[in-house]
């Protein structure tokens, strides 16, 4: 469903390939072949989407690593109980268990600023509003209750952090988090709600399932329905292309509620469930052996180190913290914190003074770029350029969004930009030697970096 779901909101029209790749494991639940055909295809789409990915598709990719890991481990132990399938499952809790913690732990961690508790800047305010507006509650928010929001929603996200951290907490813990993470499904996030609801049912007890058996099927159907009528709804959306049918439709919060009918079924009871044999089952705890599976919550706490790494500002859980770690200065409230910079990317900035792109119906796009999304995958890709100009960046990242130009096949993009107090005009951004040179593979491909600056302030709330 989350497949399905990443496109169901931004990219409605483009739903098939996620849908053929879904659909046999909403069918035929106990299909292993299902399953791993919708972990390639979800590791396929965050792949694709880097550098820029979102957060629930860096989770994702990181989810599909583990499971990898975790089945080729199971393949090594077939002397010990279970089915390969339970063996799998085991081995892979954990990993999975400890990478959903560190995502956690650094949303905490990057929205430790001064621009996420300041009202007049906060993200917390923007999401907000952005809550209330698409489904159609226009609301003036002052400034003690946008602060409120940011204390709290820290406070929340620790919360969930330390139950599901603690396994005899833990169903405080998943209650906490399916309540928070339904309660910003109405601000759209719901793509990344619904991993996390999958990932919460990996860290279940299994006997919590038993308790749910008598009621699988008609719950499993209302979930059904409410996943088709989301997906009917989305393209409908799609087709009329705008946020509101011509007959006053309210597109978004029709979509939020086909969600909630279609994972509520799913979740609901399974908390409810769980919260009733608390008393009576164990929850699984952390297995820290074989150590070679813990490879991958150290990679997703390396992925979000890097702003304090001067490696990159963008998918790295980092999006809607209002955190900035450029130019040698910071605003988060930790002394030091960058003090373990390794790279000089963030420091070496440029300031794009003007920017000519070709209209869209002017732009012939490659097959691949196509199927991506076209000119608002590369929209994505490139988000500080909705910012400007003027606009402030990294050098690294005015140079990767033009190799990124170039290899969509957009030619004609002329820009002007001022480095080290010099400035350059360019008729052809692709065709200039400097900013059109090669890139080593690892900067294209995984370093992506927010706007420093712009007419919308420092401290704006960027994605």
């Amino acid at each position: 469903m989350a497949l399905v779901f990443h496109y169901s909101d931004s990219q409605p029209l483009d739903v098939g390939p996620a849908l053929i790749a879904g659909l046999p494991a909403l069918l035929f639940g106990s299909s292993v072949a299902a399953f791993v055909l919708v972990l390639v295809a979800g590791a396929t789409v965050a792949a694709l989407n880097l550098p820029a990915a979102s957060n629930h598709l860096v989770l994702t990719l990181l989810v599909a690593l583990a499971f990898g890991a975790a089945a080729l481990w199971a393949l090594t132990t077939r002397d010990r109980e279970g089915s390969y399938v339970e063996r799998w499952l085991d081995a892979a809790r954990s990993p999975i268990g400890l990478t959903l913690l560190g995502v956690y732990l650094f949303t905490v961690f990057h929205k430790l600023n001064s621009a996420f508790f300041d009202p007049s800047t906060s993200c917390s305010g923007s999401l907000l509003a952005q809550l209330l507006g698409r489904n159609g509650l226009e609301v003036a928010l002052n400034a003690g209750v946008v602060q409120s929001v940011a204390i709290a929603t820290v406070l929340i996200e620790v919360a969930v952090l330390v139950l599901l951290a603690i396994p005899r907490l833990r169903c405080w813990g998943v209650l906490a988090g399916v309540a928070f993470h339904a309660l910003l499904a109405l601000a759209s996030f719901y793509d990344f709600a619904t991993i996390v609801f999958a990932l919460y049912v990996l860290l279940v007890p299994a006997e919590v399932f038993a308790a749910l058996a008598p009621r699988a099927k008609p719950l499993r159907r209302l979930a059904l329905a409410g996943f088709a009528a989301h997906v009917l709804l989305s393209i409908s959306a799609g087709l009329a292309d705008t946020a509101a049918s011509p007959v006053g439709l309210p597109w978004h919060t029709l979509l939020v509620a086909t969600w909630f009918i279609a994972v509520g079924p799913l979740m609901f009871p399974l908390v409810w469930a769980y919260l009733a044999v608390r008393d009576r089952v164990e929850t699984p705890g952390w297995r820290l052996r074989p150590v070679v599976l813990l490879i991958i919550p150290l990679l997703a706490f390396v992925n979000g180190v890097t702003p304090y790494l001067g490696l990159k500002t963008v998918a790295n859980y980092s999006m809607f913290s209002n955190l900035h770690t450029e130019e040698g200065r910071t605003n988060h409230l930790l002394p030091g914190v960058t003090a373990i910079e390794l790279t000089p990317y963030q420091r070496d900035t440029v300031d794009v003074t003007a920017l000519y792109l070709p209209p869209a119906d002017q732009v012939r796009l490659d097959a691949l770029h196509r199927a991506l999304g076209g000119v608002s995958h590369l929209q994505r890709q490139s988000r500080w350029i909705a910012e400007g100009p003027p606009v402030r960046i990294p050098w690294l990242e005015l140079r990767r969004t033009v190799l990124l130009w170039q290899s969509a096949g957009i030619s004609g993009n002329r820009l002007e930009y001022v480095r080290d107090g010099q400035r350059h005009v360019v008729s052809d951004a692709i065709a200039d030697g400097v900013l059109g040179a090669p890139m080593p593979w690892w900067q294209r491909h995984l370093l992506a970096f927010r706007a420093v600056d712009s007419r919308l302030g420092t401290d704006h709330c960027r994605w």
